[in-house]
């Protein structure tokens, strides 16, 4: 069993994108070479706007959650962007995209159950107006993950996700 957190080194601050595969590609790039445990970044960047493509995972109120499973990813992988001033993105609303929550997962029997769990999460958390405007006004990566992980919690806002390998 392992655990999902939003780890420090996937959180791009000050997120500046011209529009959402912009934006994609500059949290990808952004994210350790550790982490990606030797798959390529294109790959999951190609996947994500495929994804993008497919239908938008903007579904309002200045949250984009994009998604994708490889067959090369053994453990979910989460990346967050904020950008204060919004970047253009295919919204439902119409509006720009304030937070961007990539999740990579493995392409596995649990992953689509894990993938509804966890996102469902993230948009309960993020609908969260005070927070919203307490993460634009962040300008590091550490403050960003102090508002989502806050140290005085043993559990993080977004929770602790269990998969099964």
């Amino acid at each position: 069993m392992g655990h999902l957190l939003l780890l420090e080194e996937n959180i791009v601050p000050e997120l500046d994108a011209l529009n959402c595969e912009d934006a994609l590609e500059k949290i990808v790039d952004a994210l350790p070479l550790w982490n990606l445990r030797g798959v390529k970044r294109q790959k999951i960047l190609e996947l994500l706007i495929l994804r993008e493509q497919i239908g938008t995972t903007a579904f309002g109120q200045g949250i984009a959650l994009p998604h994708c499973f490889s067959p090369e990813i053994h453990d979910p992988i989460m990346a967050f962007g904020v950008s204060p001033t919004g970047v253009p993105y295919p919204s439902l609303d119409g509006r720009p995209v304030h937070f961007i929550f990539i999740l990579i997962l493995p392409q596995n029997e649990a992953a689509e159950r894990q993938k509804r769990q966890i996102l469902q999460n993230i948009k309960w958390v993020l609908c969260d107006r005070y927070l919203q405007e307490r993460l634009k006004a962040a300008h590091t990566a550490s403050e960003i993950h102090q508002l989502i992980v806050p140290e005085s919690q043993h559990v993080p806002v977004l929770g602790a996700w269990q998969f099964s390998h």
